[in-house]
């Protein structure tokens, strides 16, 4: 993920660019190519004009690598003080020239260093002496790719009679196997004549390209309107079957709309901030503690066991992903660097005083929490929002916490505020004691709860209102099945991550078959339950769920 730069007096732009970096120019024209692959000495305007395009990238770079060096001279100076002076703290300067005296003014030739405005220098001078640990650790694995390729399945007890094998093949025989043996039954041998490097495949004379027809606007426009079309029926749909449910209406409008304003956002995240998506996105999905509190205070002991243990996972979800959310996100601040972002935090305390100060301000406090979370992702789209969208996402949950507790009965809260806080130290202690290597695979287990959050929370609902309507009984059965997926197919993701399971697939015999087989068997419980409304079915589903995803 590095932005690298590069600059030689010689004219290599295009195997600088070949491997991805980008090339300094300096606005001067000179022929820097001396003999045997070293840089001639550069005349005085050309090194003014380059002196001047160093100042500027170093202003810039974090790391700057010098290698320039002349045979029989002292190593030319390409950094000059003011330009370490104008280098922005933590930066680090590598002087590999360090030994004819440095390319930058500054090197301490056999020294490291921190000048005063925190530039680290390093001149060592004995670098191929530091090398000797990883040369050696590379020898190794070369000799031991030697031995396993000439080591034959069946182990050492086979191996002499195999090099015997391909000597008397002779070019037959393996070509690396058969240049490794110096003598046999005391007469030397020959090293067989290197293989003759692979002819290019002869060129095909390519066919003439049919020229593309042109894209029917009447087509494209007709595919879009069907697809909207298919979109606008699928919602309606929804609408018919939660009839009559007021709380069910406001949830699908939220939900549909909640959906297509996170799939815009979503695509505009940087690629080297997705696993910091991947952890806030996740500690949001933790508002599943928002179902459980909903349905605390029934009065029902099964009711009250399964959403008391959806709150508590959840907490430790919510609380432990954002811990890891800024963990993730601190590896990407510099040494000194001072961030404010926490300031983001002010509409979270306003959003979770709002419905205790006036209950009426109940439902604008979860219309906003809900906008804060989707903006926390969007704010991920680059380096410098993204410890704010953090910050954001944080508010946004704790407000729409606060804007469900607020309409709890006072006989809940003990229960509800004990959990909170008994979920959110766990997930704030595992979150915080993790290895940085382990964040990933920390996510997928937290995720983990979110799914068995999801999966007892619509057991549960289920279980208060067993006569619900059509559209009620079919967000209980998605939301047990996807639980169930996501529960066990993220403890799978867990175990990859973290080296407990192998990373291959379980390709099982049939398995496409059995993958088949067990999503037509969901869709029939499915259906049996829209039309039962049985606890059996819902049972059924997370047990099947949970076997498929693993």
């Amino acid at each position: 993920g590095a932005q690298v730069r590069a600059w030689d007096v010689r004219d290599v732009s295009d195997q600088v660019q070949s491997m991805g970096a980008a090339w300094i120019k300096v606005d001067f024209e000179e022929d820097g190519a001396g003999a045997g692959g070293y840089a001639k000495e550069s005349s005085a305007a050309f090194m003014e004009a380059q002196r001047a395009t160093f100042h500027k990238h170093c202003k810039e770079c974090d790391i700057i690598i010098t290698t320039a060096a002349i045979p029989g001279r002292p190593s030319p100076k390409l950094i000059e003080d003011y330009m370490v002076k104008d280098m922005k703290a933590g930066s680090v300067i590598v002087d590999l020239a360090a030994a004819g005296g440095g390319n930058c003014t500054m090197t301490r030739p056999g020294e490291k260093y921190v000048t005063e405005n925190g530039v680290t220098i390093i001149g060592y001078t004995d670098g191929p002496g530091r090398m000797a640990s990883q040369a050696s650790q590379m020898y190794a694995q070369n000799m031991f790719n030697l031995v396993k390729h000439i080591s034959p399945k069946e182990g050492a007890s086979v191996l002499l009679s195999n090099i015997d094998q391909h000597l008397a093949s002779g070019e037959e025989g393996d070509i690396v196997t058969r240049s490794i043996v110096c003598c046999k039954d005391g007469k030397p041998l020959e090293m067989p004549p290197p293989p003759q490097p692979t002819p290019p495949k002869p060129k095909k004379e390519a066919a003439p390209k049919v020229a593309a027809a042109p894209p029917d606007p009447f087509r494209e426009s007709l595919m879009k309107a069907a697809t909207m079309s298919g979109a606008s029926l699928g919602v309606l749909g929804m609408g018919m079957g939660a009839v009559g449910d007021a709380a069910m209406m406001a949830n699908l409008g939220t939900f549909t709309l909640a959906g297509a304003a996170g799939y815009q956002v979503v695509w505009g995240v940087a690629h080297a901030l997705h696993t910091p998506l991947m952890s806030v996105t996740n500690a949001i999905s933790g508002t599943t503690a928002i179902g459980g509190l909903m349905l605390l205070g029934t009065g029902n002991g099964a009711v009250t066991a399964l959403a008391g243990t959806a709150v508590g996972v959840s907490a430790v979800n919510i609380v432990g992903g954002f811990v890891v959310s800024q963990r993730m996100l601190d590896l990407f601040k510099k040494p000194g660097e001072v961030d404010y972002s926490y300031l983001t935090l002010a509409p979270g305390a306003m959003l979770v005083a709002a419905p205790f100060v006036n209950p009426a301000l109940i439902e604008a406090t979860g219309v906003v929490s809900s906008l804060l979370c989707i903006g926390s992702i969007g704010a991920l789209a680059n380096m410098k929002t993204a410890q704010s969208g953090a910050w954001m996402g944080i508010s946004g949950v704790a407000g729409g916490l606060a804007a469900t507790v607020a309409g709890m009965p006072a006989s809940a809260l003990p229960l509800a505020g004990a959990l909170m806080a008994a979920g959110g130290a766990g997930g704030m202690v595992l979150g915080k004691q993790v290895s940085p290597i382990a964040l990933p695979q920390t996510v997928a287990a937290f995720h983990s709860l979110v799914g068995l959050a999801a999966m007892i929370t619509s057991m549960a609902s289920h279980m208060l209102h067993p006569n619900a309507g059509t559209m009620h009984m079919t967000a209980a059965i998605l939301g047990d099945y996807i639980g169930g997926v996501t529960l066990t197919g993220s403890l799978v993701a867990f175990g990859k991550l973290n080296g407990n399971l192998a990373s291959t697939p379980m390709n099982l015999p049939g398995k496409n078959f059995l993958n088949a087989g067990m999503l037509a068997a969901q869709m029939g419980i499915g259906a049996s339950f829209l039309a039962t409304g049985g606890m059996t079915e819902l049972v059924a589903t997370a047990a099947l769920s949970s076997i498929m995803g693993v």
